[in-house]
């Protein structure tokens, strides 16, 4: 199978802890989505990534479906709940932190391409969006003690906060709880660079 992604997109980055961690072969190949090479937009009309290809041509996007379709190639190492309860929480978290992270897209990219006069509003919206989302997610820390894909999910959209908006870094139990996840060789692979 082979993957579509950037070393900076959070969405990407789940798909990537998930196959690190149920030892998943992948070949990856790194996008310049500036400049998007035929074969993925031959894979994605989109051109998004992450882009899944597997073996026998078939191609799976958006990294919803991407986390889903990997974590059932193995059942040895279950990431996501095959059903019930358990499965719908951990997508419902797994849907906040992607939110989190589309909310955190549009402020950088507002700043970046109005750096003089961006919407000052909408960034100031935006953040305290981000910082409730913050609040919500420590006053529910035991609910992510499991490391799943709810757990991914959300230190995903905190190291690519901290990566794109470095002012808005997490605090308090957060901040200890993130860095306690961020030492998993997995997250350690994939933290976001330019």
């Amino acid at each position: 199978m082979k993957l579509f992604y950037t070393k900076r997109s959070p969405y990407a980055r789940k798909v990537r802890v998930l196959v690190l961690e149920k030892g998943i072969r992948l070949d990856l190949i790194d996008e310049d989505l500036a400049h998007k090479s035929q074969k993925l937009l031959d894979s994605n009309p989109l051109g998004k990534v992450p882009t899944l290809i597997l073996d026998n041509g078939d191609v799976i996007y958006d990294s919803v479906v991407i986390c889903q379709y990997l974590d059932e190639q193995d059942s040895k190492t279950r990431l996501i709940p095959l059903s019930g309860e358990a499965r719908y929480e951990v997508l419902k978290w797994e849907s906040m932190a992607d939110d989190m992270v589309t909310i955190a897209i549009y402020v950088y990219m507002e700043k970046v391409r109005h750096p003089q006069d961006f919407h000052a509003q909408f960034v100031t919206n935006s953040e305290n969006a981000i910082l409730n989302g913050y609040q919500y997610i420590e006053a529910h820390l035991n609910e992510l003690g499991e490391f799943n894909l709810a757990s991914i999910a959300v230190a995903s959209a905190i190291g690519y906060i901290h990566f794109r908006l470095p002012h808005l870094k997490v605090q308090g139990k957060l901040a200890q709880w993130f860095e306690q996840i961020n030492k998993r060789p997995s997250m350690q692979q994939t933290i976001p660079v330019v």
